[in-house]
């Protein structure tokens, strides 16, 4: 995985930073209980809205708990772990903008954007899609909340319901761009997949 760079302005000290080159194994299992539940969900509610096609749309509210419960867990690990802190540092740096341009300028160049941990494209990319996601789903649970008549909130259903119907068709490219990158970075023999790897560190 590429190596985690030292953020200037950081409260993290430079020998902090090293620490935090690998990815610690609490970071894989939340990263792929992420990828699991959001693409059930996201693929399923596709089909629902789309083709109306409610085959699997039974486990479509016990899968939502679960990812909910997730999410909440990732953001506490985030923003409470030196590692989750890190992470948020490079999504949301003040080296964003510029690192981003310089990515875009090797992109067209014909040139891949590096990965990784670090300010870039595809830092922008997770945090648009983490972020994307934690409001759609946090939006469903509010408005089946309200549905369920456990919580009392003036439009909270309509809410939920309408960031559910724009959402997802918007997080399925974030999804499909995700995957492709990631497939296009394998086949370049860089090892991407190792991040699902939760049996070691790195």
């Amino acid at each position: 995985m590429a190596e985690i760079i030292h953020i200037p302005g950081s409260v993290f000290s430079a020998q902090a930073s090293e620490n935090l080159v690998e990815y610690p194994v609490y970071a894989k299992i939340l990263h792929l209980g992420l990828v699991l539940s959001v693409t059930f969900e996201l693929w399923n509610s596709l089909a629902a809205l789309w083709f109306a096609n409610f085959t699997w749309f039974p486990l479509h509210v016990l899968a939502g708990l679960i990812l909910t419960g997730w999410l909440v867990l990732t953001w506490l690990v985030y923003l409470l772990t030196p590692w989750g802190r890190h992470l948020l540092g490079t999504w949301f740096s003040w080296r964003t903008p510029q690192a981003v341009g310089h990515d875009l300028a090797r992109l067209f160049r014909g040139k891949l954007p590096s990965h990784g941990v670090r300010p870039g494209l595809s830092s922008l990319w997770q945090a648009f899609f983490f972020i994307g996601v934690s409001i759609v789903t946090f939006g469903g649970f509010i408005g089946w909340l309200v549905l369920r008549g456990d919580l009392h909130l003036s439009g909270g259903a309509q809410i939920g319901l309408t960031l559910m119907r724009l959402g997802t068709p918007l997080l399925a490219y974030f999804w499909i761009g995700h995957v492709v990158m990631a497939t296009y970075h394998a086949l370049r023999g860089e090892a991407l997949w190792r991040i699902f790897a939760v049996w070691k560190r790195g």
